[in-house]
């Protein structure tokens, strides 16, 4: 019995964006709460220390804060500060919608589950984290419904 034939297939410089767009976000999405978290590490390390002076400070008259550190958590992005869970929950949104995409890549015929998964996933969580790091998954968006609406569209000049 012979083997089955497996062909090559090769990848889109369509499908190397998306990945590549879909990595980014991820990235970009995670970057927040991981700097938010490091903050408060830093604002807790930091009261700990400036306690006994701030006490002799307190008791002299004068006052002290951390000001600087507040400013910087308070500069970050507002909606994933307060809520850093949706950070995370969106990112995992949009690395799932890449690996739907990536699955119904080669596929036209099949994976319809999977073109329809990922532009919704996608688009969930550009909604959960707000418009400015939205943007940045924003062309992997449009070429996931590129591919919902057209499965069989050819986005190389090679013929396949």
């Amino acid at each position: 019995m012979g083997q089955p034939e497996m062909k090559n297939r090769v990848a889109t410089p369509a499908l190397a964006f998306l990945v590549l767009d879909v990595a980014v976000g991820v990235a970009w999405m995670l970057l927040p709460p991981v700097v938010m978290g490091f903050v408060g590490l830093l604002q807790d390390v930091f009261g700990v220390l400036v306690l006994p002076f701030s006490f002799l400070f307190g008791l002299a008259g004068w006052s002290s804060d951390l000001s600087s550190l507040s400013s910087v958590q308070d500069g970050l992005a507002p909606q994933v500060a307060s809520h850093p869970l949706y950070g995370i929950m969106a990112a995992g949104l949009v690395g799932v919608g890449g690996v739907c995409s990536v699955l119904a890549c080669n596929t036209p015929e099949g994976a319809r589950v999977e073109r329809i998964a990922a532009p919704v996933l996608t688009g969930l969580a550009m909604v959960m984290v707000g418009w400015d790091p939205g943007l940045v998954v924003l062309p992997a968006f449009i070429l996931q419904i590129l591919c919902f609406w057209y499965p069989k569209l050819a986005f190389s000049l090679r013929k396949q």
